[in-house]
């Protein structure tokens, strides 16, 4: 499967991380949909500061999007992103469970196998980007991480190329971007709750304030936002926050 010619992958050895490779790009105005993809990154990032353990057979890239909807929606490609991954992760693992954990973690099986983060790269420049880093378990786990985590060697025989994965990956991104680009967020949002993981049950949440409660997970809304119900049934929502389902 070819890629299409407007994505532009460059391709590392080694690197520090790929978001912050092509944050430097960004600021040298490179095109949008470029690509920078490394076989080891010696300080990846996840979430909240976290470390992203990096190591050689899996995959880390960073893409770079300029999109074309108004701004204060950009938030959404983060759920949209973690819909892209739970996709290209079916082109590979079969008869499992493949869910997205609010905003966009990716889990087989209740095992997280792969990481997204992303990166408003503003620079003063008359076109912010986002950038979009990924990395997917493909033949390797972390040795160590605080919750259960899985490859996708772990579910089918053979040898899976870190190469073929980012083809399908990107060509998933191209797919589910033009939909949310054209039509709104109304497809990924339904994709996305399709595959939700503990939909129904009980999460925790810990606001700004540092008080902890527990809800009702209810899904998300239009704008990706959490819904969650109290033991009274009352409906809040959040679009940020610390939250550990039970």
């Amino acid at each position: 499967m070819k890629l299409p010619d407007f994505i532009n992958v460059i391709k590392k050895e080694s690197t520090g991380s790929t978001n912050e490779d092509i944050a430097l790009l960004a600021k040298q105005g490179i095109a949008p949909w470029t690509v920078v993809q490394a076989l080891v990154q010696t300080s990846g990032r996840g979430r909240h500061g976290k470390t992203w353990d990096s190591q050689i057979g899996n995959l880390f890239m960073s893409l770079l999007l300029r999109p074309t909807v108004n701004r204060v929606r950009w938030g959404e490609l983060s759920l949209l992103s973690a819909v892209v991954v739970a996709s290209t992760l079916s082109d590979y693992v079969d008869n499992q469970t493949i869910e997205v954990k609010w905003p966009n973690d990716v889990l087989i099986n209740g095992k997280k196998i792969a990481g997204i983060l992303l990166e408003v790269a503003d620079f003063g420049v008359d076109e912010p980007s986002v950038i979009v880093g990924v990395g997917i378990n493909i033949s390797k786990v972390p040795e160590k991480f605080e919750y259960p985590v899985s490859c996708i060697n772990d579910y089918k025989t053979g040898h899976t190329s870190v190469d073929t994965v980012l083809i399908s990956l990107l060509h998933h991104f191209v797919y589910w971007f033009h939909i949310w680009e054209d039509n709104g967020f109304g497809a990924i949002k339904d994709e996305w709750m399709r595959q939700a993981f503990k939909l129904d049950e009980s999460v925790l949440v810990e606001n700004k304030n540092g008080q902890i409660a527990e809800y009702t997970f209810k899904g998300i809304d239009i704008e990706g936002a959490m819904l969650l119900d109290d033991e009274n049934g009352k409906r809040s929502r959040i679009l940020s926050g610390t939250v550990r389902f039970l």
